[in-house]
């Protein structure tokens, strides 16, 4: 593909050790849409379940979700050497080793012949360009989802260069002062934003749901320019 991809460990914005601290000062709502996956997965879920969690990072979602129900299991997938290290660590002062499995790597290297209950993919996606290879990953999800598992999507959103999305961002430069990020790494963000995040409008995303096999979709989560969808594998 032509376009620029962030790779979290070579040509990050923000290093494996800073992502915790920045995304939760640079996303508005970030723990809270957390919570919110998780009451999403609590109502749909029995006790006893298996979890994807694409694009696991650093293990916020891991962590949460697996205190969220003492039962689950999980497995986080992530290309990145570096977060996965870091997430790690938390799964092993936590505890959770028995319960919570990583996987370098991506999707698609997944073996089709083990499915899950439920998925997620929180802030994965917008890094992906929309050339076929968000459909693409978007199918590599729902072919390792059983019938009626849910999934939770959430991503930047919007059209680059509306007025709508630059009203937008004009907006979290403000929001981004009061929370303490410095001028400098706000020009940072807007500048990996602008080279290596792919957005697509809300119609878009609900396409791609469907192309991909998934339907009841619902918007569960909007903060700025962060949205949160809830769909379920047809």
């Amino acid at each position: 593909m032509s376009e620029q991809t962030i790779d979290f460990d070579k040509n990050s914005p923000v290093g494996g050790k800073q992502y915790d601290t920045l995304i939760a000062k640079a996303l508005p709502g970030y723990d809270i849409m957390h919570l919110m996956a998780l009451a999403y997965l609590r109502s749909q879920l029995s006790e006893k379940a298996d979890l994807l969690i694409v694009g696991a990072g650093t293990g916020m979602e891991l962590i949460k979700f697996a205190e969220g129900n003492s039962q689950w299991k999980m497995l986080g997938v992530d290309p990145s050497v570096n977060m996965l290290s870091i997430a790690q660590e938390k799964i092993n002062h936590s505890g959770l080793s028995e319960r919570v499995q990583l996987f370098q790597g991506y999707t698609q290297d997944l073996p089709t012949d083990s499915v899950y209950d439920a998925a997620t993919a929180i802030l994965v996606m917008h890094f992906i360009p929309d050339d076929g290879s968000k459909l693409t990953f978007l199918q590599s999800i729902s072919q390792r989802l059983e019938s009626s598992a849910s999934f939770i999507l959430v991503d930047v959103f919007g059209e680059k260069g509306s007025d709508e999305l630059e009203k937008i961002i004009s907006v979290l430069h403000c929001f981004w002062e009061e929370t303490g990020i410095s001028a400098e790494k706000r020009v940072e963000l807007i500048e990996s934003f602008h080279k290596g995040v792919y957005p697509i409008p809300e119609a878009r995303v609900w396409e791609l749901l469907q192309q991909a096999g998934f339907g009841n979709i619902i918007r569960f989560y909007t903060g700025l320019w962060v949205g949160g969808w809830v769909a379920t594998k047809i």
